[in-house]
């Protein structure tokens, strides 16, 4: 039966200008390693988490408050989350990627057994008072070799992005009643691909690999076709993540690596959807330049980031000071780290905490809390089986 363990002080990290990074929930339920966590894009109060036990879970957030906590008297809220479904019988191997529609009403999980499953959410989304969620598998989706290592939803919602150990990346366009054609199979990379993301705002495609580059994938003018607009030798070993800037339009590029680096890329190009050393124009102007690169404090592979956006940012900053740029990230290392910007092109560890599980972080994702505390939210899955839902506040006051 899935458990939720809460704590308040453990596992905190504290720099000079006491930024901390502090545990609030475990979630247990998985009974196997846990590869992936996605919250629902509108409401951020459905968490849906993939495991190697074959499952996909489904957890509801409950803001609960108790007269008897001191600590909630003053306002604050405390973050639970429950496990309210678990989809399971569909996949015949581990489940490595699962990805949320734009419009919440759709979940895609890609697995080791070279498909990829569509379910449709059958509940009453408007019903709060009621804890059930209900999801039924709408599509199964064939044609990868063997295992798909990923999937993303395009912003548009058209489009679902898969890619995997075939060295390929396939392109399947929805239409109406649940049908899904696949469009595009691109091909490109020499290894393995690790991850498929999308452009916050475009309908642009970028593909990470154990090849060591980054591809950037367009539809081609005519509409009949995608191609690779541009590719960049992003690391020097395996790239496992790349995340984006969640601004307005979308803004710059960050990939982390087996070799232990982050960078940080500008985005190039006329539309500024580019991240690559080299574009199909030809033309240096359409790169992205690398705007810096730094030495992460994880001693192992950087296997997953995630760049904290406006719409989950608290102000936890004195006064009326612009919050700095901040991504968070996890390792083989056991670790989760919190990195800011000081000012274009330097960094700084802000926060970590070195046993964040007893085994590698696989991934880690950003969501917001109604609460009056000045505080980020993220969670963390790792191998250990486990989901760890984190807070991260700042302050310019020194201890």
């Amino acid at each position: 039966m899935a458990q939720n363990k809460n704590t308040t002080n453990e596992n905190t990290t504290t720099t000079k200008k006491k930024n901390k990074i502090a545990l609030k929930a475990t979630l247990v339920g998985h009974k196997d390693r846990v590869w992936c966590v996605a919250f629902e894009p509108n409401r951020n109060d459905i968490l849906a988490t993939c495991s190697s036990d074959k499952t996909v879970k489904i957890w509801k957030r409950n803001v609960k408050h108790d007269d008897d906590d001191d600590d909630l008297k003053s306002g604050s809220q405390t973050c639970l989350f429950r496990c309210v479904c678990t989809l399971d019988g569909v996949h015949e191997r581990t489940i490595r990627s699962v990805s949320w529609s734009p419009c919440g009403r759709y979940l895609a999980s890609a697995s080791f057994d070279a498909t990829v499953a569509i379910y449709q959410r059958a509940d009453d989304e408007e019903n709060e008072e009621d804890d059930e969620v209900k999801f039924e598998c709408v599509a199964a989706l064939e044609g990868h070799e063997n295992e798909v290592k990923s999937c993303a939803w395009s912003p548009s919602g058209s489009l679902l992005a898969t890619c995997g150990r075939d060295k390929s990346v396939w392109i399947w366009e929805s239409a109406p009643g649940n049908h899904f054609e696949c469009v595009a199979v691109l091909h490109g990379h020499t290894q393995d691909v690790k991850k498929v993301k999308w452009h916050e705002t475009e309908d642009v495609l970028y593909s990470a690999s154990y090849d060591d580059t980054v591809k950037t994938w367009k539809e081609d003018l005519d509409g009949d076709d995608w191609s690779c607009s541009g590719t960049t030798k992003a690391h020097e070993s395996t790239v496992w993540d790349l995340t984006q800037e969640k601004v307005k339009e979308g803004g710059r590029f960050a990939t982390v690596s087996d070799d232990g680096w982050v960078k940080i890329w500008k985005a190039g190009g006329a539309q500024r959807t580019e991240i690559s050393s080299s574009s199909s124009s030809g033309k240096k102007d359409d790169a992205a330049p690398l705007e810096c690169s730094f030495r992460s404090g994880h001693d192992r592979p950087i296997l997953c980031a995630d760049w904290l956006g406006d719409a989950n940012r608290k102000n936890s900053e004195s006064g009326n000071k612009k919050q700095p740029a901040t991504l968070a990230a996890g390792g083989g290392d056991n670790s989760v780290r919190v990195y800011r910007e000081k000012e274009t092109g330097v960094w700084e560890e802000a926060a970590a905490v070195v046993n964040a599980h007893e085994d590698d972080v696989n991934d880690i994702a950003w969501f917001s809390m109604a609460s009056e505390k000045e505080e980020n939210y993220f969670a963390s899955a790792s191998d250990d089986g486990t989901v760890k839902i984190w807070t991260f506040c700042s302050s310019n006051v020194d201890e």
